[in-house]
């Protein structure tokens, strides 16, 4: 199923027919679909706070059974099992919701936004191989193309990727395999010889799709499908199918774009930053502070690479309202309070927190305080008895056990 064709675009068309705005439509699609994965996004941040609520203590129970690592691996799928926990929980949702989030992305980086090519690929063969000459009836690719009219359907060309003879020539055409295109349309041709624009003396292509071969080797036949929304403008955005890259960033045009890439690393940067206020430094292992790190860094890393990826204008203003409409979601979800954990040995999740680790076999409750008179007897013989004391033991605090060593008074002896 093509989720953009049959899906996004369609809803997308609905939308510029009431608004009257492409720019306007980008938004309210890429909202409409942040609510259909709403529950997805929610399963998945609530199972990641609650792996980090875990992580201290789990801690607790690898210190109480680290010398019995047979009870430690039951222990340990007992208390996922009671807090219904899975440390994949987390990935089932956002596998979920990865096909509608790139069929989105899809639906912006190429018509009505911005121009898509078809590609055909033609392998030219000297005379002596003349045997391996043959043509494909269509190409594997295909486009979606918009109309002015809001037409929508779905551009082929023919023929597909064939082999030819040097000196060849062949007339490419397109052709829709759903939808109808209208008659005044018309791709935009282009030939590529080892990567780049063929020259004359390698081959030629008019804009009629004519096509001659001069030199062996492999070239690419693109058919350029146009995307009719590329120069529409919205807010403070000039054209909603510009790209650029690299110091073109820099011309007055295009600080849109650079403003839109700035949005799009802080957006990103503060919903990563909700996700690890509840992480204690202290109490992460080193595959965790990695992925802290990680998470750190990746709003930077990826802001940078945008620098130097061509995307359409209309793509950065989707992300970075599907970032902002993320945070807004992660927010709501991290401030819900966590339900309590449960411990396996029938600790509570206060008690997990305030007391020390028990040692295996321990009934995890605590006991009052015991104290034991050590103030030795009246001796027998008369002497004078040595001095005795008090010793208290107790859980006065999450350390451990007190000793109070007051003296005992001493007693005269009787004549």
């Amino acid at each position: 199923m093509d989720i953009t064709y049959q899906c996004m675009i369609p809803v997308l068309m609905k939308l510029v027919e009431f608004t009257h705005s492409y720019g306007l439509s980008i938004i309210l699609l890429t909202v409409a679909v942040r609510i259909v994965v709403w529950p997805f996004v929610t399963a998945s941040t609530k199972s990641m706070q609650k792996m980090q609520l875990l992580q201290p203590r789990m801690k607790l129970i690898q210190e109480r059974y680290k010398g019995d690592p047979e009870m430690l691996q039951k222990k340990v799928m007992e208390f996922y099992a009671k807090n219904k926990a899975n440390p994949l929980g987390g990935c089932l949702p956002m596998l979920v919701q990865l096909p509608i989030l790139f069929a989105l992305f899809g639906t912006f980086n190429g018509p009505p936004f911005g121009d898509k090519p078809v590609d055909v690929k033609v392998t030219v063969v000297e005379a002596k191989d003349a045997s391996k000459v043959h043509r494909n009836e269509t190409s594997g690719g295909n486009s979606p193309y918009v109309s002015p009219a809001g037409d929508l359907s779905k551009v082929i060309v023919f023929p597909g990727e064939s082999t030819v003879l040097v000196g060849d020539s062949i007339d490419f055409g397109t052709r829709a395999t759903e939808g109808k295109l209208p008659e005044d349309f018309k791709p935009y041709w282009v030939m590529k010889f080892g990567g780049k624009s063929a020259t004359p003396s390698e081959g030629l292509i008019d804009q009629t799709g004519h096509a001659v071969f001069s030199a062996p080797g492999e070239f690419h036949i693109e058919a350029v499908v146009r995307g009719i929304a590329k120069n529409d403008r919205f807010l403070f955005v000039n054209s909603l199918g510009k790209t650029a890259t690299g110091v073109d960033l820099l011309k007055p045009e295009n600080y849109d774009l650079v403003f839109l890439i700035i949005a799009f690393g802080a957006s990103m940067f503060l919903s990563s930053k909700l996700t690890m206020a509840k992480q204690n430094p202290d109490e992460m292992d080193e595959s965790q502070r990695v992925t802290q790190d990680t998470m750190k860094y990746m709003p930077i890393a990826m802001s940078v690479s945008f620098f130097f990826i061509p995307l359409p204008t209309g793509v950065y203003l989707y992300m970075v309202v599907s970032n902002l409409f993320q945070t807004a979601q992660t927010w709501l979800v991290m401030r819900t309070p966590p339900e309590p954990l449960v411990d396996p040995d029938g600790f509570d999740s206060a008690a997990m927190m305030a007391s020390a680790p028990s040692t295996p076999g321990s009934s995890g409750k605590k006991e009052a305080p015991r104290t034991i008179d050590v103030t030795p007897s009246e001796p027998k013989n008369g002497k004078k008895k040595d001095e005795g004391g008090t010793i208290k033991f107790g859980q006065a605090d999450k350390n451990g056990e007190t000793i109070d060593t007051g003296k005992s008074k001493k007693k005269k002896k009787k004549l």
